[in-house]
Order: structure tokens, then sequence, then C-alpha cells
């Protein structure tokens, strides 16, 4: 992790002529602007949300839409304190993300694990801006996308934006074609820099698949996850690749395994809890692993 931290100090970051990366290392959230108007892309998590707010203070900019990719709790939980600061904002999600979270389970789940993400943050020095979230967000107003939508900021700067399948529900992908930019946020699996990614195929193998090649045929000059910072110009294409093959292969290690379900749950976990995946709570992510061995077993 050492190798590829980026310091705090650095943010924001210009990656295009109209995409900046605000946020954190660990959390990543994109700023686009146009000629009038300006997207915030991601929404992360409570801890990182008076960062993101010094950073947009500090260029001026206050976004006119606000764009979480997915209703998971590190991409949704910052979300309300974002809608105080701009108020302005239209909050733009796709369809199924109020479904998700307002589901009965799904409360207590985001405000336990923002609570530890924030926490684990401020162990590694990195102190939240105000209490970890405690009621969920209320997204009922959204602008829904069920299929695909575009945002025209102005001088012909638009960002579309995607309904995906595979990782979640009411997940969206966006996608600067002017700067070949695409946001992908979990699509590709859990980014860790320099090693690859761990497939994320909570909802759909297949379509977990077809979402990595939906994101080969847009031929991205630069994709940005939500974590650990964008992919650019080789890395790009080695990235989704890294992602195919991960996913191809965690599916027949799944199928073809001698190992019982409880075995290879726990030996899958050891594998990838570690380094930045640690800022989740090992429930969390015992029950993703689980998720993973019965998707790769339903294709």
């Amino acid at each position: 992790m050492k190798a590829h931290y980026i310091p705090r100090e650095k943010f924001p970051i210009q990656i295009t002529p109209h995409v900046k990366m605000l946020g954190n290392y660990f959390f990543n959230l994109f700023l686009v602007t146009g000629q009038n108007k300006s997207a915030l892309f991601e929404s992360g998590i409570s801890g990182v949300i008076d960062s993101v707010i010094t950073q947009l203070d500090g260029l001026k900019i206050s976004p006119d839409y606000l764009v979480p990719s997915h209703p998971h709790s590190d991409h949704i939980t910052g979300l309300p304190g974002l809608m105080e600061r701009f108020p302005q904002a239209k909050i733009v999600m796709a369809e199924g993300a109020n479904q998700f979270i307002t589901h009965p389970k799904a409360g207590s789940l985001l405000v336990k694990e923002d609570f530890f993400m924030s926490k684990s943050l401020e162990k590694m020095g990195i102190t939240p801006g105000r209490p970890p979230l405690e009621t969920i967000p209320d997204i009922q107003d959204a602008q829904i996308v069920e299929k695909s939508t575009s945002l025209d900021l102005g001088g012909g700067i638009f960002l579309d934006l995607i309904k995906v399948e595979g990782h979640s529900p009411g997940n969206l992908m966006g996608l600067v074609k002017k700067d070949r930019t695409l946001f992908c946020s979990d699509s590709l699996g859990f980014h860790y820099p320099g090693r690859g990614f761990w497939p994320l195929f909570f909802t759909g193998a297949n379509a977990y698949l077809s979402t990595i090649d939906l994101i080969q045929s847009f031929d991205p000059r630069i994709i940005c996850p939500a974590h650990q910072g964008p992919l650019i110009s080789s890395a790009a294409s080695q990235g989704i690749q890294e992602a195919s093959d991960i996913t191809y292969s965690t599916i027949k290690r799944v199928k073809q395994t001698p190992l019982s379900q409880e075995q290879l749950a726990r030996e899958m976990f050891e594998e990838s809890y570690k380094d930045e995946f640690t800022l989740y709570t090992k429930e969390n992510i015992q029950n993703c692993t689980q998720l993973l061995i019965k998707r790769a077993r339903e294709t």
C-alpha cells in the first residue's frame, strides 16, 4: 500500500482538463466540470465529506449534480453531508438504489459500516470532520436513471450515466467521452493498486462479466475506480484484463474446488482481507465472500 499511497495534501488532483479527483486515497470522488455546470460522481462516506467540501470550496465550485454510483455504504453514506452543504444540487441515482437502502436490513448495516470505516480512517491519521452517519440518506426525490442518461454540463462536456449490473442493485457508471474517462466505481472489483482487482460480482457473475465487456467496448484512456486512484493509459487496458481474468478464475476455482464451502470461504477471506480492504468490517467481507461463492455456483 505504501508504494501507491497518495498523500491527502495532493487532493484535489487534476486528471483531465474536465475531471478532478477529490476525497483521499481510500475514497475517490470525481468532479466533472463543463462550461456551465458541474457534477460530482461518487459520494464516499461521512468521514471524508468535510474534506471534500473543503476541496470544493477551495475550487469555488458548488456541484449542480450529485451522483452516487450505487447504494453500498462506502458510496452513499457521504451523501447526506453533501446534500446539506449543496441543497441546490440534483441527486441522480440508478433505478433500484432507493429500494436497496430502504430495505429493513439495510439501514443498520449502512450505519454500522460507516462508523467502522470512519474509525478506521481515524486510526490512519485521517480525522473525520463529523460524527458517523446515524440515519440512512433520503433519496426519494432523486432523478432516476432506468437505463442511461446524459448530463449536459456545457461547452460540449457531457457526463453519460449508464446503469449496469453484476455488482450492486442501482449501479451507475459514468463516462466523459471527450476525455475518454470512465468512472467504473466497483464494476471491475476492489482496486489494489499495482496488484490488480478482487472480484465483486454480488448480484450476478454473468452480468458482472458483461459489464466488464461493456467497459472494454468504451476503450477508455482513463479508468477511475472509487478507491485508490485512477488507471491511466496502458494501466487502464491492463486493469480491464486483470479484472476479467480474476473473475473467470474465481468462478472456476469455486466450481472445481475440493474444499468445503466453509474452508473455501475462509481461504478466500484470508486472501482478500488485507491492506486497503481492512477499512471494512470483517463481518462485511466475510458475508461478501460467501456471496461470491454463491454467485459463482449460480453461473
